[in-house]
């Protein structure tokens, strides 16, 4: 199964490279106040595809830890709300209470 999932991967990079090369031209995108940048197409759409990962990624570790402090705070509840245990009953208790 690690083989197919690295064949993938490698396929998917493979793809990604070979639209690189296919398309290593200059853009120029037109930002406000008369400025122009010059920038080479896989660079800015491999900066837009990061730009619109960034928020939810954010937004999955802020998740990720908010349920943990949840958890950790459930079971910190949990532990106090147990009985202690009894302590554990004396052989010699035993033994004499049976004679």
């Amino acid at each position: 199964m690690r083989f197919l999932t690295l064949a993938f991967y490698v396929l998917i990079g493979a793809l990604l490279a070979w639209f690189a090369v296919r398309n290593w031209h200059i853009v120029a995108l037109e930002l406000w106040g008369g400025y122009e940048l010059a920038i080479r197409l896989p660079v800015l759409l491999f900066i837009t595809f990061f730009l619109g990962v960034l928020p939810l990624a954010l937004l999955q570790g802020f998740t990720r830890w908010r349920l943990r402090r949840r958890v950790r705070r459930l079971e910190l509840e949990l532990a106090d709300a147990r009985p202690a245990e009894p302590p554990p009953a004396s052989i010699f208790a035993t033994q004499t209470q049976s004679q």
